[in-house]
């Protein structure tokens, strides 16, 4: 039988790789250049092949893996998006399943090689367009890495250096603004140029959405920092305003998805592992919203749309009531039968509307009340999900319905009391505002657990069972706590990154430092 030490030594071996691909980049020996250059080959990287790098790139960052694993298992469940089914899955019971935390390597190992190149190949004006939409996706990619654990590896990454030390969060998140200001700014400059045309698998080379899609991410950062940092938030949310964010569901970001690159999402869904989640149907349910028939599909036993609470025992889900045949799969495109047919959801127009109208209620210039903001983010999420019936649409905005009590085995009240109708009282306004934009981030659950930790809304169920012993079932996990595998590959800057968190302990309870809310 190995030993515990050779064991560290193989996994310590495996994962200096990790970071490896990067540092690779800049790394290299005196003559390397002549030593290792073909007369007769490639001496330089040209435009039709960096466009060639660009797809894997955008795939690593939303397809199978991330989907699979740092999504559904993690952020899927802690967002409560969804709820845990599968017995063995005990991360719904906030256990940090490190085996399952792919995002680390699709990052570093599989997204920002082939982004670094692109960026280093096109800067300084060559090719002006293909740089800035890199740089927008270089900041999207890590924003979900960073959202996660906090201070990670950033500034050093392709530096030729034993240890890769990690940035703060706010240094990190000031430097996405710069990033963002840039490439806006260089893209703006440039639509007519192509970037990456047929390899840009999101928006097919349309820059003037690329722009919308920067525009839009610098106004969620806005929000992201406001309780930190409302001064910073401000100028740059209503830079992020003026300089044109998304407007229509025709803006919204998806992968296109193919039997190359199949929806995560919809793979995982074969394996029965989630269900909805009770917060789900109570407001689904207690709001007669159209969108329910879409996210969920009716239960096998007695055809109702019916969910079941976060962080259940073994013994728990072992209950008939509890059955995946008894709770809601996800709705029909979210099967596995249209994995290579479902588009990747990577960034919904719709969210932009809910941000705009929380800006609003802050005091801040985005071009409209809070109020019609808000209706409007509602009508262009229904309009995603295909649904486009006038009658319909205004029905559920100005509906007086409350969320519903759930149907399950365990003492469950209705999530809230906040109808759909737009209220008067500030607070509840907010309320409205983060749980209509939770349900119309579905199923991007990543996105959705940050909204709740930043904003507190919508609120949510106490887990039934919590397996962490550092956090309690009734508060939300709030990060996922530094890696083994990056202890044992990059141990000196994991150990100074822990002083980055701002006084709390490496774990899940430790607050990032945007997160301010009043909130459990």
């Amino acid at each position: 039988m190995k030993t515990q030490k050779s064991l560290y030594k193989k996994w310590a071996s495996r994962l200096m790789l990790f970071l490896a691909p990067i540092l690779l980049l800049t790394a290299c020996t005196k003559n390397f250049e002549e030593i290792n250059t073909n007369p007769s080959g490639l001496k330089k990287l040209e435009a039709p092949d960096l466009r060639s790098l660009f797809p894997g790139a955008l795939a690593q960052g939303t397809g199978a893996g991330y989907n699979e694993t740092s999504m559904l298992l993690f952020s899927g469940v802690y967002s409560q998006h969804f709820a845990g089914t599968n017995t063995f899955q005990e991360s719904h019971r906030y256990v940090i399943v490190q085996r399952w935390q792919d995002i680390w390597p699709l990052i570093y190992v599989r997204t920002m090689p082939s982004l670094v190149n692109i960026i280093e190949a096109t800067k300084g004006g060559k090719e002006p367009t293909m740089n800035a939409v890199a740089r927008i996706w270089k900041v999207f990619s890590f924003l979900r890495l960073t959202d996660q654990f906090g201070p990670i590896p950033y500034s050093k990454i392709g530096k030729d250096t034993a240890v890769v030390n990690y940035d703060d969060q706010k240094s990190i998140y000031y430097d996405f603004f710069k990033e963002l200001d840039e490439a806006t700014t260089d893209l703006k400059a440039n639509l007519t140029k192509p970037s990456f045309v047929t390899k840009d698998l999101i928006y097919n080379g349309d820059n003037a959405k690329w722009l919308k899609f920067g525009n839009t991410l610098r106004l969620r950062l806005a929000l992201r920092i406001s309780d930190v940092e409302p001064a910073k938030a401000k100028v740059e949310a209503e830079k992020a305003y003026a300089g044109g964010v998304m407007m229509t569901a025709s803006d919204a970001a998806f992968f296109k998805t193919s039997a190359d690159f199949a929806n995560g999402l919809n793979n995982f869904m074969g394996r029965n592992g989630s269900r909805m989640s009770a917060t789900m149907e109570s407001l689904l349910v207690g709001y007669n919203d159209p969108r329910l028939p879409v996210f969920w599909s009716p239960t096998l036993t007695d055809g109702k749309f019916r969910g079941v609470r976060n962080g259940m025992s073994v013994a728990q889900q072992n209950l008939p009531a509890n059955s995946v045949n008894n709770n809601s799969a996800v709705g029909p495109k979210y099967q596995p039968d249209k994995m290579n047919v479902t588009p990747q959801a990577v960034f919904y127009a719709s969210e932009a509307y809910f941000l705009r109208a929380e800006g609003a209620l802050n005091g801040w210039n985005m071009g409209g009340t809070a109020k019609d903001l808000y209706e409007k983010g509602i009508e262009t999420s229904m309009n995603e999900h295909d649904i486009t019936n006038a009658g319909v649409i205004s029905a559920y905005i100005n509906g007086t319905s409350l969320p519903s009590t759930p149907d399950n085995l365990f003492p469950t009240p209705p999530l809230t009391d906040i109808p759909v109708k737009f209220e008067s009282n500030v607070e509840r306004q907010r309320e409205q505002i983060g749980t209509q934009k939770w349900l119309a981030l579905f199923p991007e659950s990543h996105e959705a657990w940050a909204s709740i930790r930043r904003s507190g809304y919508p609120k949510f169920y106490p887990l039934l069972n919590s397996q962490n012993p550092d956090i309690t079932p009734d508060k939300m996990i709030r990060r996922i706590s530094f890696l083994d595998r990056e202890i044992i590959a990059n141990g000196p800057a994991v150990k100074a990154a822990v002083a980055l968190l701002g006084g709390g302990p490496d774990n899940v309870a430790t607050r990032l430092w945007w997160d301010k809310s009043k909130s459990k």
